[in-house]
């Protein structure tokens, strides 16, 4: 297993950096996901750490060794792409074998391999079928075996389930990570999708411009985004407003403890998931905030409503289907106080 330690990388093609002076370190072992929206350079920093890409400034090193200059070739990674890249003419075993030819393996050596990677990718018996005769899915995996088959001290993976559809991703979410886990190789995986990164990681890094937002567990960047850029791009969310007061903010679902040295009168942003908000029926007699149904939206294992407070702002909130409100029902919100996660000032309120 191999450490990586990216330091102060940019990527510059002379309209402005694509990647701006970012730093990661990636642990022995560790999955990785570099998250974001399209043109945000994550796939710029994946194709520098695997030598595709000439880095403009900064180090890239493998277990302490600076790999900037070292060519792709010689970089020990293992590459999986978006397209698969499969050679179309060469059966399955030919693919897995190419690279290994060309690493001067010996033949004895070559079928051992294949013959081990073919079971870990749970396709043995399909050494001899042409890309062509499988599913996407099998596709994938025989991308996945060939990247592996090298015995890589890294793997790469850009964006390969973008083009499988959502049943199938969901599944070999699972399997990539259930892989990944078994091997032990550290890996990096790029995705656009919230729901891959949180999944399979084991830290996602959260970029935006070429600059990192945030970095963290899945539940930190859930629960406790560090901004409202990262809060609105990582799942659904409230922004909610309020206000610093002897040591709580106020809210319109009450106060909530002031986590950090904000001024009396500054007004703060605050995350609200919708999953963490309760509905309950006017008839409970419970303490909440008063709200109307907007509307909802069925999606088999959760409801999703939109509800107006008296003061005309809109909150969004996903409950079990257990108890169904109407259109237009008038209900109660209740937001636990350690629900509610501080971004920051409102700019232009700081007391």
């Amino acid at each position: 297993m191999t450490e990586v330690s990216i330091e102060k990388l940019t990527k510059d093609y002379g309209q402005g950096p694509a990647v701006n002076g970012i730093s990661i370190r990636i642990a022995e072992g560790e999955f990785i996901s570099l998250l974001g929206p399209s043109g945000c350079g994550k796939t710029t920093t994946l194709k520098m750490i695997a030598g595709f890409e000439d880095a403009t400034q900064g180090a890239i090193r493998f277990d302490g060794r600076d790999v900037v200059h070292v060519p792709v070739e010689k970089r020990d990674i293992g590459m999986v792409f978006q397209n698969y890249a499969l050679f179309p003419h060469m059966t399955v075993e030919k693919n897995l074998a190419f690279g290994l030819e060309m690493r001067k393996i010996s033949r004895a050596e070559i079928r051992e391999r294949i013959t081990k990677v073919l079971d870990m990718v749970q396709l043995a018996g399909y050494a001899e079928r042409y890309p062509r005769q499988l599913s996407g899915g099998q596709q994938q995996r025989v991308a996945l075996a060939r990247a592996l088959v090298i015995e890589p001290k890294i793997l790469l993976l850009d964006e390969p389930l973008a083009n499988l559809d959502a049943k199938l991703r969901e599944e070999m979410r699972v399997f990539i990570r259930d892989l990944q886990r078994r091997v032990g190789i550290t890996t990096v995986y790029v995705t656009h999708d919230q729901a891959e990164a949180m999944t399979m990681s084991d830290r996602v890094v959260v970029m935006f411009g070429g600059r990192i937002a945030q970095i963290g567990t899945p539940s930190d960047i859930y629960e406790r985004p560090a901004n409202l850029e990262v809060a609105e791009f990582v799942g659904q969310v409230n922004i909610i407003r309020g206000k610093v007061g002897s040591g709580t903010i106020s809210t319109p679902f009450g106060n909530v403890p002031a986590a950090g040295a904000y001024a009396d009168g500054t007004e703060i942003m605050l995350a609200l998931r919708p999953e963490a908000v309760e509905l309950l029926p006017v008839s409970s007699g419970a303490a909440g905030v008063p709200a109307k149904v907007r509307s909802s939206y069925y999606s088999g294992s959760l409801v999703d409503y939109r509800l107006d407070l008296a003061d005309g702002a809109t909150v969004n909130v996903q409950t079990l289907p257990r108890t169904r409100f109407a259109d237009g029902d008038e209900v109660l919100i209740h937001a636990p106080v350690d629900r509610f996660w501080p971004l920051g000032p409102i700019r232009g309120t700081e007391a």
